[in-house]
């Protein structure tokens, strides 16, 4: 059977992730599972709360679901994304959904066709053509204000 384990983001709650579960557990015979956050819910109370107590609960929710089903999905919401992340690196899962997850991301292989193009442009004398090295260059501008 498949477990999937939904996960909401910073100052949410599982509403946040319902339709979609909803949604899983309907169209598919999987055990659809959200987790509340310590410090989340219905009235948020996360003085005191650390971040670990967030990973742990929801670390022991995919345990849970281990203990019945035998393919894990992972879907985390903002930064339930990144929680989903970190649990998909300690185990086994086969499949990771990422929404609006609260990271960003680098392709190195992409960095590097990027990259080459704007030296190319930039020999050729066409690089203020390039509407990435114009971001760039906007961000540098706006950073020194």
């Amino acid at each position: 059977m498949i477990g999937c384990l939904c996960i909401h983001g910073f100052t949410g709650a599982p509403y946040e992730v319902e339709p979609l579960a909803q949604y899983l557990k309907q169209a598919a015979d999987w055990n659809v599972q959200s987790v509340t956050l310590p410090g989340h819910g219905e009235e948020l109370q996360l003085k005191g709360i650390l971040y670990q107590e967030w990973m742990a609960t929801a670390e022991l929710e995919l345990l849970s679901l281990y203990r019945t089903c035998d393919t894990i999905y992972l879907i985390g919401f903002s930064m339930g994304g990144m929680i989903a992340s970190y649990l998909a690196a300690k185990y086994p899962v086969a499949r990771l959904v990422l929404l609006s997850a609260a990271a960003k991301y680098v392709n190195p292989k992409q960095m590097m066709q990027d990259t080459r193009q704007m030296v190319k442009e930039s020999l050729s004398g066409l690089i203020d053509t390039n509407p990435l090295y114009d971001r760039y260059r906007q961000l540098a501008k706006d950073s020194m204000q």
